[in-house]
Protein backbone atom coordinates (compact mmCIF):
# COMPACT_ATOMS: atom_id res chain seq x y z
CA UNK A 1 0.00 0.00 0.00
CA UNK A 2 1.34 3.50 -0.95
CA UNK A 3 0.94 6.17 1.69
CA UNK A 4 1.10 9.89 0.77
CA UNK A 5 1.37 12.48 3.51
CA UNK A 6 0.85 16.22 2.90
CA UNK A 7 1.42 18.82 5.57
CA UNK A 8 -0.46 22.08 5.29
CA UNK A 9 -0.87 24.63 8.11
CA UNK A 10 0.67 22.23 10.62
CA UNK A 11 -2.03 19.67 9.76
CA UNK A 12 -1.36 16.26 8.40
CA UNK A 13 -3.60 14.52 5.89
CA UNK A 14 -3.01 10.88 4.85
CA UNK A 15 -4.23 9.25 1.64
CA UNK A 16 -4.07 5.49 1.07
CA UNK A 17 -4.08 4.31 -2.54
CA UNK A 18 -4.71 0.69 -1.63
CA UNK A 19 -8.25 0.90 -0.27
CA UNK A 20 -9.44 3.77 -2.47
CA UNK A 21 -10.18 6.22 0.42
CA UNK A 22 -7.95 9.07 -0.71
CA UNK A 23 -8.67 12.77 -0.56
CA UNK A 24 -10.17 14.64 -3.51
CA UNK A 25 -7.28 17.14 -3.34
CA UNK A 26 -4.81 14.49 -4.57
CA UNK A 27 -6.99 13.26 -7.44
CA UNK A 28 -5.81 15.80 -10.09
CA UNK A 29 -2.17 15.24 -9.10
CA UNK A 30 -2.47 11.46 -9.44
CA UNK A 31 -4.21 11.78 -12.80
CA UNK A 32 -1.44 14.13 -14.04
CA UNK A 33 1.26 11.68 -12.91
CA UNK A 34 -0.46 8.75 -14.67
CA UNK A 35 -0.93 10.78 -17.88
CA UNK A 36 2.74 11.83 -17.89
CA UNK A 37 3.85 8.22 -17.34
CA UNK A 38 1.74 6.99 -20.30
CA UNK A 39 3.16 9.68 -22.63
CA UNK A 40 6.72 8.86 -21.53
CA UNK A 41 6.17 5.13 -22.17
CA UNK A 42 4.74 5.78 -25.66
CA UNK A 43 7.57 8.20 -26.58
CA UNK A 44 10.17 5.75 -25.31
CA UNK A 45 8.65 2.96 -27.42
CA UNK A 46 8.73 5.11 -30.58
CA UNK A 47 12.31 6.21 -29.97
CA UNK A 48 13.42 2.62 -29.35
CA UNK A 49 11.78 1.31 -32.53
CA UNK A 50 13.23 4.13 -34.64
CA UNK A 51 16.76 3.59 -33.32
CA UNK A 52 16.53 -0.19 -33.88
CA UNK A 53 15.41 0.35 -37.49
CA UNK A 54 18.27 2.76 -38.12
CA UNK A 55 20.75 0.29 -36.64
CA UNK A 56 19.56 -2.54 -38.87
CA UNK A 57 19.73 -0.25 -41.93
CA UNK A 58 23.26 1.02 -41.26
CA UNK A 59 24.83 -2.25 -40.07
CA UNK A 60 26.27 -2.94 -43.56
CA UNK A 61 27.68 0.56 -44.12
CA UNK A 62 31.28 1.72 -43.62
CA UNK A 63 32.89 2.86 -40.41
CA UNK A 64 31.93 6.48 -41.06
CA UNK A 65 28.23 5.55 -41.17
CA UNK A 66 28.63 3.53 -37.99
CA UNK A 67 29.70 6.77 -36.33
CA UNK A 68 26.30 8.21 -37.13
CA UNK A 69 24.41 5.29 -35.66
CA UNK A 70 24.42 4.02 -32.08
CA UNK A 71 27.39 2.32 -30.47
CA UNK A 72 27.57 -1.42 -30.87
CA UNK A 73 26.94 -3.64 -27.92
CA UNK A 74 24.39 -1.93 -25.70
CA UNK A 75 21.65 0.58 -26.56
CA UNK A 76 21.09 3.69 -24.47
CA UNK A 77 18.48 6.41 -24.54
CA UNK A 78 19.24 9.53 -22.54
CA UNK A 79 21.68 7.60 -20.42
CA UNK A 80 19.35 4.65 -19.58
CA UNK A 81 19.79 1.19 -21.02
CA UNK A 82 17.06 -0.37 -23.18
CA UNK A 83 16.14 -3.73 -21.71
CA UNK A 84 16.27 -6.70 -24.05
CA UNK A 85 14.87 -10.19 -23.87
CA UNK A 86 18.26 -11.83 -23.53
CA UNK A 87 19.34 -9.66 -20.61
CA UNK A 88 19.40 -11.75 -17.46
CA UNK A 89 20.02 -10.41 -13.97
CA UNK A 90 23.62 -11.01 -12.96
CA UNK A 91 24.66 -10.07 -9.47
CA UNK A 92 28.25 -11.33 -9.88
CA UNK A 93 29.58 -8.34 -11.89
CA UNK A 94 33.22 -7.75 -11.13
CA UNK A 95 35.00 -4.40 -11.00
CA UNK A 96 36.43 -4.60 -14.54
CA UNK A 97 32.96 -5.06 -16.03
CA UNK A 98 31.65 -2.12 -14.03
CA UNK A 99 34.47 0.08 -15.27
CA UNK A 100 33.83 -0.98 -18.86
CA UNK A 101 30.13 -0.22 -18.45
CA UNK A 102 30.90 3.21 -16.99
CA UNK A 103 33.25 3.93 -19.89
CA UNK A 104 30.57 3.00 -22.43
CA UNK A 105 28.09 5.14 -20.55
CA UNK A 106 30.46 8.12 -20.72
CA UNK A 107 31.05 7.61 -24.46
CA UNK A 108 27.31 7.34 -24.98
CA UNK A 109 26.74 10.62 -23.19
CA UNK A 110 29.50 12.29 -25.20
CA UNK A 111 27.99 11.12 -28.50
CA UNK A 112 24.39 11.78 -27.52
CA UNK A 113 24.25 14.49 -30.20
CA UNK A 114 24.82 11.90 -32.94
CA UNK A 115 21.31 10.57 -32.40
CA UNK A 116 19.91 13.83 -33.74
CA UNK A 117 21.53 13.16 -37.12
CA UNK A 118 19.96 9.75 -37.52
CA UNK A 119 16.61 11.33 -38.38
CA UNK A 120 15.81 11.52 -42.11
CA UNK A 121 14.95 14.84 -43.73
CA UNK A 122 13.14 15.13 -47.05
CA UNK A 123 14.31 18.72 -47.49
CA UNK A 124 17.93 17.70 -46.99
CA UNK A 125 17.48 14.85 -49.47
CA UNK A 126 16.12 17.21 -52.16
CA UNK A 127 18.91 19.68 -51.52
CA UNK A 128 21.53 16.93 -51.87
CA UNK A 129 20.05 15.80 -55.19
CA UNK A 130 20.05 19.36 -56.53
CA UNK A 131 23.64 19.77 -55.39
CA UNK A 132 24.65 16.61 -57.26
CA UNK A 133 22.98 17.83 -60.45
CA UNK A 134 24.70 21.20 -60.18
CA UNK A 135 28.04 19.50 -59.49
CA UNK A 136 27.75 17.25 -62.55
CA UNK A 137 26.84 20.20 -64.80
CA UNK A 138 29.65 22.43 -63.52
CA UNK A 139 32.27 19.68 -63.51
CA UNK A 140 31.43 18.82 -67.13
CA UNK A 141 31.78 22.46 -68.16
CA UNK A 142 35.10 22.92 -66.36
CA UNK A 143 36.49 19.66 -67.70
CA UNK A 144 35.59 20.66 -71.25
CA UNK A 145 37.22 24.05 -70.84
CA UNK A 146 40.35 22.49 -69.34
CA UNK A 147 40.54 20.02 -72.26
CA UNK A 148 40.30 22.89 -74.76
CA UNK A 149 43.04 24.70 -72.89
CA UNK A 150 45.31 21.66 -73.02
CA UNK A 151 44.73 21.31 -76.78
CA UNK A 152 45.64 24.96 -77.35
CA UNK A 153 48.84 24.55 -75.34
CA UNK A 154 49.79 21.44 -77.32
CA UNK A 155 49.22 23.20 -80.66
CA UNK A 156 51.22 26.22 -79.49
CA UNK A 157 54.15 24.01 -78.44
CA UNK A 158 54.08 22.26 -81.82
CA UNK A 159 54.35 25.66 -83.52
CA UNK A 160 57.17 26.76 -81.22
CA UNK A 161 55.08 29.39 -79.44
CA UNK A 162 53.29 29.81 -76.12
CA UNK A 163 49.52 29.66 -75.84
CA UNK A 164 47.78 32.94 -75.03
CA UNK A 165 46.01 33.18 -71.70
CA UNK A 166 43.78 35.51 -69.68
CA UNK A 167 43.91 34.17 -66.14
CA UNK A 168 47.22 34.50 -64.19
CA UNK A 169 47.19 30.79 -63.29
CA UNK A 170 47.27 29.78 -66.98
CA UNK A 171 50.76 31.21 -67.50
CA UNK A 172 53.65 28.85 -68.16
CA UNK A 173 55.94 27.72 -65.37
CA UNK A 174 58.64 30.13 -66.53
CA UNK A 175 56.45 33.25 -66.56
CA UNK A 176 54.00 32.54 -63.75
CA UNK A 177 54.13 35.06 -60.92
CA UNK A 178 52.84 35.45 -57.34
CA UNK A 179 49.26 36.15 -58.45
CA UNK A 180 49.25 33.08 -60.68
CA UNK A 181 50.61 30.85 -57.92
CA UNK A 182 48.08 32.23 -55.43
CA UNK A 183 45.18 31.78 -57.86
CA UNK A 184 46.30 28.26 -58.74
CA UNK A 185 46.49 27.16 -55.09
CA UNK A 186 43.11 28.79 -54.33
CA UNK A 187 41.42 27.09 -57.29
CA UNK A 188 42.84 23.71 -56.28
CA UNK A 189 41.61 24.21 -52.70
CA UNK A 190 38.08 25.15 -53.84
CA UNK A 191 38.05 22.19 -56.23
CA UNK A 192 38.84 19.85 -53.35
CA UNK A 193 36.03 21.45 -51.31
CA UNK A 194 33.55 21.00 -54.18
CA UNK A 195 34.54 17.35 -54.67
CA UNK A 196 34.23 16.75 -50.93
CA UNK A 197 30.76 18.28 -50.81
CA UNK A 198 29.75 16.16 -53.81
CA UNK A 199 30.85 13.02 -51.96
CA UNK A 200 28.88 14.15 -48.92
CA UNK A 201 25.79 14.79 -51.06
CA UNK A 202 26.08 11.29 -52.56
CA UNK A 203 26.31 9.83 -49.06
CA UNK A 204 23.21 11.76 -47.94
CA UNK A 205 21.28 10.52 -50.98
CA UNK A 206 22.44 6.96 -50.34
CA UNK A 207 21.26 7.14 -46.72
CA UNK A 208 17.91 8.58 -47.71
CA UNK A 209 18.25 12.07 -46.19
CA UNK A 210 20.33 11.43 -43.07
CA UNK A 211 22.72 14.30 -42.30
CA UNK A 212 26.41 13.51 -42.79
CA UNK A 213 29.14 15.68 -41.34
CA UNK A 214 32.21 16.58 -43.48
CA UNK A 215 34.50 14.69 -41.11
CA UNK A 216 32.45 11.50 -41.69
CA UNK A 217 32.66 11.48 -45.51
CA UNK A 218 35.94 9.55 -45.77
CA UNK A 219 35.65 5.89 -46.57
CA UNK A 220 37.71 3.30 -48.39
CA UNK A 221 40.50 4.91 -50.43
CA UNK A 222 38.96 8.40 -50.18
CA UNK A 223 40.61 10.87 -47.85
CA UNK A 224 39.16 13.76 -45.92
CA UNK A 225 38.74 17.03 -47.77
CA UNK A 226 39.63 20.51 -46.50
CA UNK A 227 36.34 20.99 -44.63
CA UNK A 228 36.57 17.53 -43.08
CA UNK A 229 40.14 18.18 -41.92
CA UNK A 230 39.14 21.54 -40.41
CA UNK A 231 36.13 20.06 -38.62
CA UNK A 232 38.13 17.08 -37.40
CA UNK A 233 40.83 19.34 -35.97
CA UNK A 234 38.25 21.57 -34.29
CA UNK A 235 36.45 18.57 -32.80
CA UNK A 236 39.73 17.10 -31.55
CA UNK A 237 40.69 20.49 -30.13
CA UNK A 238 37.45 20.92 -28.16
CA UNK A 239 37.46 17.25 -27.11
CA UNK A 240 40.97 17.62 -25.73
CA UNK A 241 39.88 20.72 -23.81
CA UNK A 242 36.84 18.92 -22.44
CA UNK A 243 38.87 15.84 -21.47
CA UNK A 244 41.59 17.87 -19.77
CA UNK A 245 39.01 19.93 -17.87
CA UNK A 246 37.32 16.74 -16.69
CA UNK A 247 40.64 15.39 -15.48
CA UNK A 248 41.40 18.67 -13.75
CA UNK A 249 37.99 18.65 -12.07
CA UNK A 250 38.31 15.03 -10.95
CA UNK A 251 41.87 15.55 -9.64
CA UNK A 252 40.93 18.91 -8.10
CA UNK A 253 43.79 20.75 -9.77
CA UNK A 254 43.43 24.53 -9.69
CA UNK A 255 45.43 25.62 -12.75
CA UNK A 256 45.34 23.81 -16.15
CA UNK A 257 49.13 23.87 -16.52
CA UNK A 258 49.60 21.89 -13.29
CA UNK A 259 48.21 18.70 -14.85
CA UNK A 260 50.50 15.92 -16.03
CA UNK A 261 51.97 16.33 -19.51
CA UNK A 262 49.95 13.38 -20.86
CA UNK A 263 46.66 14.86 -19.53
CA UNK A 264 47.39 18.52 -20.24
CA UNK A 265 45.12 20.07 -22.86
CA UNK A 266 45.41 23.16 -25.10
CA UNK A 267 44.50 25.51 -22.24
CA UNK A 268 47.21 24.01 -20.05
CA UNK A 269 49.82 24.24 -22.82
CA UNK A 270 48.91 27.86 -23.57
CA UNK A 271 49.07 28.78 -19.90
CA UNK A 272 52.40 26.96 -19.55
CA UNK A 273 53.94 28.87 -22.48
CA UNK A 274 52.62 32.19 -21.16
CA UNK A 275 53.88 31.50 -17.64
CA UNK A 276 57.30 30.49 -18.97
CA UNK A 277 57.58 33.71 -20.99
CA UNK A 278 56.54 35.81 -17.98
CA UNK A 279 58.94 33.91 -15.74
CA UNK A 280 61.78 34.49 -18.21
CA UNK A 281 61.04 38.23 -18.25
CA UNK A 282 60.89 38.34 -14.45
CA UNK A 283 64.19 36.46 -14.11
CA UNK A 284 65.95 38.76 -16.58
CA UNK A 285 64.58 41.84 -14.80
CA UNK A 286 65.69 40.49 -11.41
CA UNK A 287 69.16 39.86 -12.82
CA UNK A 288 69.24 43.36 -14.28
CA UNK A 289 68.23 44.90 -10.94
CA UNK A 290 70.94 42.94 -9.16
CA UNK A 291 73.58 44.01 -11.70
CA UNK A 292 72.44 47.62 -11.42
CA UNK A 293 72.79 47.45 -7.63
CA UNK A 294 76.24 45.86 -7.85
CA UNK A 295 77.58 48.33 -10.47
CA UNK A 296 75.84 51.31 -8.87
CA UNK A 297 74.33 52.29 -12.24
CA UNK A 298 71.61 51.50 -14.72
CA UNK A 299 72.00 48.28 -16.69
CA UNK A 300 70.05 48.24 -19.93
CA UNK A 301 67.86 45.26 -20.90
CA UNK A 302 70.05 44.66 -23.97
CA UNK A 303 72.95 43.76 -21.65
CA UNK A 304 70.94 40.94 -20.04
CA UNK A 305 69.69 37.96 -22.08
CA UNK A 306 65.90 37.95 -22.23
CA UNK A 307 62.85 38.94 -24.33
CA UNK A 308 63.11 42.65 -23.42
CA UNK A 309 66.78 42.66 -24.45
CA UNK A 310 65.94 41.17 -27.84
CA UNK A 311 63.19 43.76 -28.33
CA UNK A 312 65.56 46.62 -27.46
CA UNK A 313 68.15 45.21 -29.88
CA UNK A 314 65.62 45.21 -32.74
CA UNK A 315 64.59 48.81 -31.99
CA UNK A 316 68.22 49.93 -31.86
CA UNK A 317 68.89 48.34 -35.25
CA UNK A 318 66.06 50.41 -36.78
CA UNK A 319 67.28 53.59 -35.09
CA UNK A 320 70.90 53.09 -36.23
CA UNK A 321 69.77 52.48 -39.81
CA UNK A 322 67.75 55.72 -39.83
CA UNK A 323 70.62 57.70 -38.28
CA UNK A 324 73.00 56.43 -40.98
CA UNK A 325 70.50 57.37 -43.69
CA UNK A 326 70.19 60.87 -42.21
CA UNK A 327 74.00 61.32 -42.27
CA UNK A 328 74.17 60.23 -45.92
CA UNK A 329 71.45 62.72 -46.80
CA UNK A 330 73.39 65.53 -45.07
CA UNK A 331 76.56 64.60 -47.01
CA UNK A 332 74.86 65.39 -50.33
CA UNK A 333 73.32 68.57 -48.82
CA UNK A 334 69.82 67.21 -49.11
CA UNK A 335 69.89 67.19 -52.93
CA UNK A 336 67.83 64.01 -52.99
CA UNK A 337 66.15 61.79 -50.47
CA UNK A 338 67.95 58.54 -49.82
CA UNK A 339 65.59 55.64 -49.49
CA UNK A 340 66.20 53.01 -46.80
CA UNK A 341 67.04 50.36 -49.39
CA UNK A 342 69.65 52.66 -51.04
CA UNK A 343 71.53 53.35 -47.82
CA UNK A 344 75.08 52.06 -47.38
CA UNK A 345 74.08 50.28 -44.19
CA UNK A 346 70.68 48.69 -44.69
CA UNK A 347 68.66 48.33 -41.56
CA UNK A 348 65.47 46.34 -41.05
CA UNK A 349 63.46 49.01 -42.86
CA UNK A 350 65.86 48.88 -45.83
CA UNK A 351 65.58 45.10 -46.11
CA UNK A 352 61.80 45.28 -45.81
CA UNK A 353 61.57 47.95 -48.52
CA UNK A 354 63.88 45.99 -50.81
CA UNK A 355 61.69 42.89 -50.48
CA UNK A 356 58.54 44.95 -51.13
CA UNK A 357 60.05 46.59 -54.22
CA UNK A 358 61.13 43.20 -55.60
CA UNK A 359 57.62 41.79 -55.07
CA UNK A 360 55.96 44.80 -56.76
CA UNK A 361 58.40 44.59 -59.68
CA UNK A 362 57.63 40.93 -60.16
CA UNK A 363 53.88 41.61 -60.06
CA UNK A 364 54.26 44.42 -62.59
CA UNK A 365 56.17 42.22 -65.03
CA UNK A 366 53.58 39.47 -64.60
CA UNK A 367 50.69 41.85 -65.35
CA UNK A 368 52.45 43.35 -68.39
CA UNK A 369 52.96 39.88 -69.79
CA UNK A 370 49.32 39.05 -69.09
CA UNK A 371 48.09 42.21 -70.88
CA UNK A 372 50.04 41.22 -74.00
CA UNK A 373 48.59 37.73 -73.83
CA UNK A 374 45.07 39.13 -73.38
CA UNK A 375 45.48 41.21 -76.55
CA UNK A 376 46.77 38.16 -78.39
CA UNK A 377 43.91 36.06 -77.05
CA UNK A 378 41.32 38.61 -78.19
CA UNK A 379 42.85 38.70 -81.67
CA UNK A 380 42.80 34.92 -81.92
CA UNK A 381 39.36 34.39 -80.43
CA UNK A 382 37.16 37.15 -81.81
CA UNK A 383 33.52 36.03 -81.65
CA UNK A 384 32.76 37.20 -85.20
CA UNK A 385 35.56 35.03 -86.62
CA UNK A 386 34.53 31.80 -84.93
CA UNK A 387 33.09 28.91 -86.94
CA UNK A 388 30.19 28.39 -84.55
CA UNK A 389 27.75 31.34 -84.73
CA UNK A 390 26.83 32.95 -81.45
CA UNK A 391 24.87 35.93 -80.21
CA UNK A 392 28.08 37.71 -79.21
CA UNK A 393 29.55 37.10 -82.66
CA UNK A 394 26.46 38.49 -84.42
CA UNK A 395 26.49 41.54 -82.15
CA UNK A 396 30.17 42.19 -82.87
CA UNK A 397 29.56 41.84 -86.63
CA UNK A 398 26.78 44.43 -86.54
CA UNK A 399 28.75 46.86 -84.38
CA UNK A 400 31.89 46.52 -86.50
CA UNK A 401 29.85 47.05 -89.68
CA UNK A 402 28.23 50.19 -88.26
CA UNK A 403 31.59 51.60 -87.23
CA UNK A 404 33.42 50.71 -90.45
CA UNK A 405 30.72 52.01 -92.83
CA UNK A 406 31.45 55.76 -92.35
CA UNK A 407 35.19 55.09 -92.56
CA UNK A 408 34.81 53.21 -95.83
CA UNK A 409 32.54 55.91 -97.25
CA UNK A 410 35.04 58.62 -96.30
CA UNK A 411 37.88 56.73 -97.99
CA UNK A 412 35.86 56.32 -101.19
CA UNK A 413 35.00 60.02 -101.32
CA UNK A 414 38.59 61.05 -100.69
CA UNK A 415 39.75 58.78 -103.53
CA UNK A 416 37.21 60.20 -105.94
CA UNK A 417 38.27 63.71 -104.99
CA UNK A 418 41.90 62.85 -105.70
CA UNK A 419 40.97 61.49 -109.12
CA UNK A 420 39.01 64.59 -110.01
CA UNK A 421 41.84 66.86 -108.94
CA UNK A 422 44.51 64.92 -110.92
CA UNK A 423 46.00 66.34 -114.21
CA UNK A 424 46.40 64.54 -117.58
CA UNK A 425 49.71 62.88 -118.49
CA UNK A 426 52.27 64.60 -120.68
CA UNK A 427 53.18 63.19 -124.12
CA UNK A 428 56.52 61.94 -122.87
CA UNK A 429 54.95 60.11 -119.93
CA UNK A 430 52.31 58.64 -122.21
CA UNK A 431 54.97 57.28 -124.61
CA UNK A 432 56.91 55.72 -121.74
CA UNK A 433 53.75 54.04 -120.45
CA UNK A 434 52.96 52.67 -123.91
CA UNK A 435 56.49 51.26 -124.27
CA UNK A 436 56.25 49.50 -120.94
CA UNK A 437 52.90 48.01 -121.84
CA UNK A 438 54.32 46.79 -125.19
CA UNK A 439 57.31 45.18 -123.48
CA UNK A 440 55.08 43.40 -121.03
CA UNK A 441 52.87 42.09 -123.82
CA UNK A 442 55.91 40.73 -125.73
CA UNK A 443 57.13 38.90 -122.67
CA UNK A 444 53.77 37.21 -122.28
Amino acid sequence: MITIQIKNNNKSRRSCCGDGSYSTTLLPILLLICYTKIIADVSSFHIESRILRNRSRSSSSSSSITRLSMLEGEDFINGSKIPSITDQPDNSINSSQEQEQQQKQKIRQDNAGDLLRVEKSSGLLRLAKLSLQDYEMRSGFFKKREADRRIEESLARMMGDEASYVRPMDASEKTIGPLGLWEKSSVEWFQQVIDEEARRAREIVRLGGISVRPMDTSGGDEQLGPLGIIESRLVDFFDSIQQSERERSSLRVLRPKDLEESKRGPLGKAELRASEAIREILNSEKTRMEQSRIRDGIVRPIDIPGPLGELEMAVLAVVKGEEQRKLETQEINGASLIRPKDSKIKGPLGELEEQAVAAVKKLTEEEKMRVRNIQKFLDEHRPMEQLEPSALGMLETVVVGIVRAPILLFQILSRVRDLLQSDTLDDADANILKEKNADSNEKK
